[in-house]
C-alpha cells in the first residue's frame, strides 16, 4: 500500500480524529471511505448528466419530427 501525506489545518485534523472515534475506524480507513464515497459521487454525476443530455437530446429530435409533420397540415390538395 502506498503512503499519503497531506497537510492539513489543526482543524481538520480535530475533526478526523473525531470521527474516526466516532464511526471506530482508523483515520486511514476513513479517508479511503471518504474518497471512495466521493468517487462513486462523481461517477454518478457524470452519469445523471450524460443521461439527461441524452433525454434532452432525443426531446429536441422529437420536437422536430413533430414540427415536420405539421409541414403538409392543411396543404394537402393545393
Amino acid at each position: 500500500m502506498k503512503t499519503i501525506t497531506i497537510k492539513a489545518s489543526d482543524e481538520f485534523a480535530h475533526n478526523l480524529v473525531e470521527l474516526a472515534n466516532q464511526l471506530h475506524l482508523s483515520k486511514s480507513e476513513l479517508i479511503r471511505q471518504a474518497v471512495e464515497r466521493f468517487r462513486q459521487q462523481q461517477a454518478e454525476a457524470l452519469l445523471k448528466a450524460k443521461m439527461q443530455a441524452a433525454a434532452q437530446k432525443v426531446r429536441v429530435h422529437s420536437e422536430i419530427e413533430d414540427w415536420d409533420d405539421t409541414l403538409n397540415d392543411g396543404l394537402e390538395g393545393l
